[in-house]
């Protein structure tokens, strides 16, 4: 019930955020948007992210009185009309059309200009709400992202239902983040369990696809500070969903990568008996981080948070709890083994450090 109850307050700020706004939106430009490529001006192509300047015409004369052209940017923008600049470094910006054809002359192209390539732009003619909305309003346009999203989640919560309803003790083990940080462990059934079990082989499977998940989502919102962001592009919902199986099927790698290397290590350095503890935890450890990175990307949402700083910002925090981690699994080792301080040591840089190190790098 208070996760139901949580679920409906959550639902109902994201519906009720925003319905102060006087205006109502009649017209989305970004069907119109060109870019100038050759001496000539093109269609920008559905997709493209890479462009940094984009044009679009305004007919002031197709809109009602007191109608306001807004636009709003992730990115610092400079804004031009007929090639002359009117605004520059601005995020937020209104033009009030009525003013505006009293002083420049029509027709008006419009320019927008970004340092960086500009994720969530946006161009809208909107006017004051005179009660024909729910006749004139047009259709809200298309965000592939967010229909993949959807969709997506609610595969992620059918998966997570099923494996609550088939074996609901080892759920809540591997999501007790208590135990993750305690340094004393106790034997639980998950400890106990195989690791190549068919049981525990659908939790690594459902930890593949929620990595996935997020990490799709901070290369989507963080594109322009996140380098590997440009490898993952969305431009339709089949493609989200190719998008999302590539890093689904890397994150499983990793996972296999991560047992086989425990194996060899830990034979290697004679200590066997703690390779389910070391690595029951290392998955336990990317269930906290998916669980926090999805309620804080749901906070941004709600908040309507799109600033790709605030992507990169979680996604580093990621890495700091990463190398948090070394720490915390010598500690759990030091309680469990009698072998010096060195020689563990030397293991941990060994199966835990350097890896980390490797995959920060790639990230």
């Amino acid at each position: 019930m208070r996760i139901l109850s949580l679920t409906f307050l959550l639902f109902s700020s994201i519906v009720s955020y925003g319905q102060g706004e006087p205006f109502e939106v009649v017209d989305d430009l970004s069907s119109g948007w060109k870019t100038f490529q050759d001496g000539e001006f093109i269609k920008l192509k559905e997709g493209e992210t890479t462009t940094r300047t984009i044009y679009f015409d305004v007919d002031p004369g197709r809109y009602r009185k007191s109608s306001v052209l807004k636009i709003e940017c992730a990115e610092p923008v400079s804004v031009y009309l007929n090639y002359k600049l009117v605004s520059w470094s601005v995020t937020n910006i209104r033009f009030d059309l009525d003013s505006l054809a009293a002083r420049v002359a029509l027709p008006w192209t419009f320019g927008v200009y970004s340092s960086k390539p500009k994720p969530w732009l946006r161009t809208t003619v909107l006017s004051v709400d005179d009660g024909r909305s729910a006749t004139s309003n047009p259709l809200r346009p298309v965000d592939h992202f967010l229909n993949f999203s959807i969709l997506a989640s609610i595969i992620i919560l059918i998966f997570f239902a099923a494996l609550l309803q088939t074996n609901p003790r080892l759920t809540f083990d591997y999501f007790n983040f208590i135990r993750l940080f305690s340094i004393q462990e106790r034997e639980d059934s998950l400890l106990n369990s195989r690791i190549s079990s068919s049981v525990n082989i659908l939790f690594y499977g459902f930890a593949s696809m929620l990595t996935g998940f997020v990490l799709l989502t901070l290369f989507h919102f963080g594109s322009n500070e996140i380098p590997l962001a440009e490898y993952f592009p969305i431009a339709s919902v089949g493609e989200g969903f190719w998008q999302w199986l590539k890093l689904s099927t890397v994150a499983a790698v990793v996972l296999i990568g991560k047992i086989i290397l425990l194996s060899m290590f830990t034979s290697m350095f004679d200590l066997r008996d703690v390779t389910g503890l070391q690595f029951y935890n290392f998955v336990r450890l990317a269930f906290f981080i998916l669980t926090v990175s999805l309620l804080m990307c749901l906070c941004y949402f709600v908040f309507k948070i799109q600033n790709p700083d605030a992507y990169n910002f979680l996604l580093n925090c990621i890495v700091v709890i990463l190398f948090f981690w070394v720490f915390v699994v010598g500690l759990k080792l030091m309680s469990r083994t009698t072998f010096r301080f060195f020689h563990l040591f030397s293991y941990l840089c060994a199966s835990e450090l350097i890896p980390v190190i490797i995959l920060v790098k790639v990230l």
